[in-house]
């Protein structure tokens, strides 16, 4: 497949990549998106219903998917409504929140202060490229098996 444009994924396949599935347990919405107390205290210092729960759904959405809310764009229900049910709002105040993109970023910034997330940029990617390369490099299999976990022997 050529690329276009450094892309690598054709738009459905970005979209399916993307997207948050709607089959979760209730039990694996309880492992992703679970506020702890101090997410809470964060979570709280906003003073709107709809910037509180996009907040919240913008950190549990990155910490489980890894993508901000900019890219994924449906929330399934079940999740709007375990996250919402966590600080007290009406899930469907989550609509005045997507309006204001800029909010978005916003939150996006102060999550990555507050949590030490870093976006990834052109030196992570190198970085990245460099570990993976060396992994590569030191059999002809870069996946090595241990006990059932696949990992690099280098790092």
């Amino acid at each position: 497949m050529a690329l276009r444009g450094g892309e690598i994924l054709t738009k459905e396949q970005r979209l399916e990549y993307t997207r948050i599935t709607d089959d979760l347990s209730e039990e694996e919405i309880a492992a992703y998106y679970t506020l702890s107390s101090s997410d809470l205290e964060i979570v709280n210092h906003h003073r709107r219903d709809h910037n509180r729960l996009g907040f919240a759904l913008q950190l549990c959405v990155l910490r489980y998917t890894g993508w901000p809310l900019s890219i994924v764009k449906d929330i399934p229900l079940d999740i709007l409504n375990y996250v919402a049910d966590q600080i007290n709002v009406d899930h469907n105040v989550y609509q005045l929140y997507r309006q204001r993109e800029a909010t978005g970023q916003e939150h996006m910034e102060e999550i990555r202060k507050q949590y030490g997330y870093e976006t990834y940029g052109k030196l992570q990617a190198s970085i990245l490229s460099e570990m993976l390369l060396n992994c590569a490099l030191e059999n002809g299999n870069s996946i090595i098996r241990t006990g059932g976990r696949e990992t690099c022997k280098a790092y």
